[in-house]
């Protein structure tokens, strides 16, 4: 099953989409997400916060926003470029990267102050970024590409998956073991820094989309028509949770403490799911919209953020609990 046509195939083409969505109805019930102003009315799908004041969001026509005061406020940043900007990393609070269509990478040096165009020699569109440090970095595209870097970024080499599927999304725990996922269900591990790639059975062929591990067991993926995965033992064996929703589902976070506890899932329609037992049971929590949320990040089990179409910023300090009722 792919997305509807207004929402586009595959999930990082999700930004680019500009077809209009029917209006959203009024959402009676109370959420505990609030709505954060960007300035933008582009959709947004980058993602990434250093601390609970320093974040930075991207995406379509090469939008960078970056916020110092936890998104009371988003300032624009000058990216260079008019592609769209799918994924964002940073190893620590002055190095990062972001990656968007037709082979584009950027990089600072300042905190994001100023971007820097990186020659990736690539012309597939780029799907995620991570990087463990300062150095040393991978990143998923179309096609069943892969590539990954040594120097940060100054040369990128390819690394070979097969069967080729187009790879959606990665998680690395250290530099040498790492998993990524793409289309038709398919997942890859690596305990040699992607020297070599192991396919993972999953028995499903579902799109997948965002991918999460906390350790060298646990991990989560989640991907098309409410389909979430978890592995307890580093993938060996992967088992469905039950979402309780047959909306696409495109971003996912866990809060560090207590590790691989508590989590959300955030997907269409203003989806929004949270666990607090490590996925055993997912509860829908009320987003307060309609759009289609495509990233959320958590700092702590209270603090999150999560984006998605028409420049959608949303945020939480009470973990999405809805306020108590007054009646």
């Amino acid at each position: 099953m792919r997305f509807p046509p207004y929402i586009c195939a595959v999930a990082f083409l999700a930004l680019s989409c500009t077809a209009p969505l029917p209006p959203a109805p009024e959402l009676p019930t109370k959420s505990g997400w609030t709505l954060q102003q960007g300035g933008v009315k582009t959709a947004l799908g980058g993602l990434f916060f250093i601390d609970a004041q320093r974040g930075f969001a991207s995406g379509s026509h090469g939008v960078i926003l970056h916020t110092t005061d936890g998104g009371a406020t988003w300032a624009p940043q000058d990216s260079g470029v008019l592609s769209t900007l799918v994924s964002l990393t940073f190893p620590d609070d002055q190095y990062g990267w972001v990656v968007g269509d037709r082979g584009t990478i950027l990089h600072t040096q300042d905190g994001g102050l100023s971007w820097k165009r990186q020659d990736s020699r690539m012309k597939k569109d780029l799907t995620q970024i991570t990087f463990v440090n300062r150095t040393q970095g991978w990143i998923t595209a179309v096609g069943g590409q892969l590539f990954a870097t040594s120097d940060g970024g100054l040369h990128w080499t390819s690394q070979s998956i097969q069967p080729k599927v187009t790879l959606t999304t990665l998680s690395f725990v250290d530099g040498k073991h790492g998993w990524i996922a793409g289309h038709s269900g398919r997942i890859f591990h690596t305990d040699d820094g992607g020297v070599t790639w192991q396919h993972q059975t999953t028995h499903t062929d579902r799109d997948l989309h965002r991918m999460t591990f906390i350790d060298l067991d646990h991990g989560w993926v989640v991907g098309s028509a409410g389909t979430i995965l978890h592995t307890k033992d580093g993938g060996r064996n992967w088992h469905v949770q039950q979402s309780g929703v047959p909306t696409h589902l495109l971003g996912m976070t866990f809060a560090p403490n207590p590790p691989g506890q508590m989590g959300w899932i955030v997907g269409a329609g203003g989806t929004i799911l949270r666990t607090t037992d490590a996925g055993e049971t997912w509860q829908q929590q009320p987003s307060g919209t309609l759009e289609f949320l495509i990233n959320v990040a958590a700092i702590d089990k209270n603090h999150l953020w999560a984006v998605g179409r028409a420049g959608t910023l949303l945020h939480t300090i009470h973990g999405g609990i809805p306020p108590p009722s007054t009646h």
